[in-house]
């Protein structure tokens, strides 16, 4: 399974952007490891939102995305060479690509072995994404309370796939460097009501019932409050595609 963001296109500039200074870091940063003169395929290129500017400093970058309405807001934007496709079957010839990026994609994908192996098969020289941690911060507690809330009621909060991020747990990277660390204010109520509208993935599979009474829980426990601040780590990871090659086709060491 692979989940589809159509039901979140409309928002997902709004809530997943960072202000220009946190992009410029992270574009820059990209374009530090990538190779001008080699196709790059953005793999969940989503909206764009780094497949465009980087098209825009000249880079030659093919986006692939599940979802319709993800493409026809990249397409608004006027990012190029766009397709639809999974990618647990990518519809491209073997070695087409110097790098495939992977930035906030591989969690909503319940078969990311596949899709490792298949960037694998597509790719030749690397494997590039943008990790977001979750520091610790008063924001994160309020995440953490939606998730108890619902595991209390006997609903465990997961994504379909792995984050990114986790993959390095499995797969030491040849490179990882930090970004930046962003910290910034959060304005609580309008999180809450994030939440409530079922803005992140994770929350899709949440029963009606659960859900509504770990919001009204977020409700009271922040009666009042009005900010608080979040704190993220942004790093850029690089593997070397043989690497993954192997990882994505050896033997399955029990993860999801």
């Amino acid at each position: 399974m692979t989940v589809s963001f159509d039901r979140i296109a409309d928002r997902y500039d709004t809530t997943r952007g960072y202000p220009d200074e946190v992009m410029k870091d992270i574009l820059e940063a990209l374009e530090r490891t990538l190779d001008r003169g080699k196709r790059i395929l953005d793999a969940g290129v989503g909206t764009a939102r780094f497949a465009k500017p980087l098209q825009d400093r000249g880079y030659e970058v093919i986006g692939l995305d599940i979802s319709k309405r993800m493409l026809a807001k990249a397409r608004a934007k006027s990012a190029s060479d766009l397709f639809r496709g999974d990618m647990c079957s990518l519809p491209f010839r073997d070695d087409v690509f110097g790098t495939t990026l992977s930035i906030h994609v591989l969690h909503l994908v319940s078969k990311w072995r596949c899709a490792l192996g298949e960037i694998g098969r597509v790719t030749t020289d690397k494997f590039v994404s943008v990790a977001f941690n979750k520091e610790e911060s008063p924001a994160e507690e309020l995440r953490r309370s939606y998730d108890q809330a619902c595991a209390e009621l006997g609903h465990a909060v997961r994504h379909p796939g792995l984050r990114e991020r986790e993959l390095p747990d499995l797969l030491e990277p040849d490179s990882a460097s930090v970004i930046t660390l962003h910290e910034h204010p959060i304005d609580v109520q309008g999180m809450i009501g994030d939440f409530e509208t079922r803005t992140y993935s994770s929350q899709w599979m949440v029963p009606e019932e659960i859900h509504e009474q770990a919001i009204e829980a977020l409700r009271q426990k922040y009666d009042g409050v009005q900010e608080i601040m979040g704190r993220e780590k942004i790093s850029l990871l690089v593997w070397n595609i043989d690497k993954v090659w192997e990882f994505a086709s050896g033997p399955d060491p029990g993860m999801r």
